[in-house]
């Protein structure tokens, strides 16, 4: 039987430097980054709001019904949820009409929505095909009314591209749903999901903004070999980027699917360690989700008895079976103790997963690592009685709490070993530092301060039966 080593520590890391005795050489034939660059949209969500809602409206004229209907309907919600089916109205317009479309429906002078003075909204979507064709759909809202627009640049679009783009009108308008719920929800998987037989790459770009300030703003971008994400409200913020340039780290979907649920598992409880928002690290845990699934995997042949695995498949199942990736999420800082400002709330945490291989002279496969690393940084404030909901006020008798600070780190180490072809051994390390400081006050009165350190290594090595030579 092919023994399983868990690549999947859970407190918190720093990268564990050459604990592996069987680590002979540093990684030469890939280091994957797990660092995709995602593009300013900055710039581009700046267009789509210059664009006048009045000014267009007098050079065009929409042949939609239903889309003007839709405009016109949404005008009369607020700004942060006024793109009601028009993103889905948008793409399916294609399949009546592949050329570019332009549509603008001024506000009426009577419509007010209560709250929204100042704010505005955009949305641009960028699709490119396999051909070189780029579709660009822009939404806009603002004081003056709402634009919609789908511009078609270098060349046009054949019938399959149509079917693959217009295909994508359900989880757009799902992705722009989900950001104007409350809570708001980062709804991208469908998007994860297009034909890229057909379809080369897709981008979103989200803006929600009262004046010069951004309140809310997401940033997506997905092609064959990468994915990146970054999201940001007046709450919480997060970053997520995939790396999908190495399908052969890729293990069973059976493997990604229990990988994808130790790590939520492992979010959980950093979240209950640090005290962090529920319904915050949900909404993280649903993006991370997404961003590592349907892409791919390596199946085993059923059919096969374990002794005849090929030594790709069974090198995998020491692995954790998902690409490499990195993600980060931060909650707003707060204050929530009048008298010591500079006890901040926090909730920060951070993991990925890099992959390296190496190669000997004759260049084949000689080594392949796998890293884990996550980091837990959070401070929280507790009342010492459970039963009396904590408030710190400005009165002394108000000051009897404990003040938490958390540091920890864990890593994770796998490193496999390969001989003429075969994979000879299989050695796995696991690195925690954790730390808590714990300041307890009585009525303002600083009565006990304790620091509880945890340093653990653990350390396993299999030796795998070699055939002869």
């Amino acid at each position: 039987m092919v023994a399983q080593i868990s690549s999947i520590g859970f407190p918190v890391p720093r990268v564990v430097s050459n604990v592996i005795t069987g680590a002979k050489q540093s990684p030469a034939t890939f280091q994957p980054s797990t660092r995709v660059t995602l593009s300013d949209a900055s710039d581009e969500i700046n267009a789509i709001y210059n664009i006048g809602a009045q000014k267009l409206r007098t050079s065009t004229t929409s042949s939609n019904s239903q889309l003007a209907y839709l405009m016109s309907a949404n005008l009369h919600q607020s700004v942060s949820v006024s793109f009601q089916g028009l993103g889905k109205a948008l793409l399916l317009q294609l399949k009546d009409d592949p050329n570019d479309f332009s549509s603008a429906v001024a506000s009426p002078v009577d419509v007010q929505v209560s709250g929204d003075n100042d704010k505005a909204a955009a949305v641009a979507l960028g699709i490119v095909t396999q051909s070189g064709v780029k579709v660009s759909v822009s939404l806009s809202r603002q004081q003056d009314g709402i634009v919609a627009q789908i511009q078609t640049s270098h060349g046009d679009l054949d019938e399959n591209e149509v079917l693959a783009i217009s295909g994508l009108a359900d989880a757009f308008q799902a992705a722009l749903d989900g950001l104007s719920a409350q809570p708001p929800v980062v709804n991208i998987d469908g998007l994860t999901q297009f034909d890229n037989t057909i379809l080369k790459s897709v981008d979103l770009n989200t803006d929600v903004r009262q004046g010069n300030d951004s309140l809310q703003s997401l940033n997506y971008q997905s092609d064959n070999v990468s994915r990146g994400l970054s999201y940001k409200d007046s709450s919480v913020s997060f970053q997520l980027n995939t790396d999908l340039s190495h399908p052969e780290v890729l293990g069973t979907y059976g493997q990604q699917i229990r990988a994808l649920s130790a790590y939520e598992q492992q979010l959980d409880s950093a979240s209950f360690r640090g005290r962090g928002d529920k319904a915050q690290m949900d909404m993280f845990k649903t993006t991370f989700r997404a961003m590592n699934s349907h892409y791919g995997s390596n199946e085993i042949d059923s059919s096969q008895k374990t002794i005849f695995m090929s030594e790709s498949d069974k090198a995998r199942t020491y692995q954790s079976g998902l690409a490499d990736f990195s993600a980060s999420f931060q909650q707003a800082e707060t204050s929530p103790n009048l008298l010591k400002k500079d006890e901040k709330d926090t909730f920060a945490y951070n993991f990925s997963q890099t992959t390296e291989e190496s190669s000997n002279s004759r260049g084949e496969l000689s080594q392949r690592v796998q890293n884990t690393k996550s980091h837990l940084q959070a401070s929280y404030h507790e009342a010492l009685d459970p039963t009396v909901p904590l408030s710190l006020g400005m009165l002394v008798q108000s000051q009897s709490y404990t003040y938490h600070q958390i540091n920890d780190e864990i890593s994770s180490q796998t490193v496999l070993d390969f001989r003429k072809g075969f994979l000879a051994t299989v050695a796995s390390s696991k690195t925690t530092h954790n730390m808590e400081l714990v300041k307890k006050y009585v009525s303002g009165r600083l009565v006990d301060e304790n620091r509880t350190p945890y340093d653990n290594e653990k350390t396993h090595q299999l030796q795998l039966k070699q055939f002869s030579f």
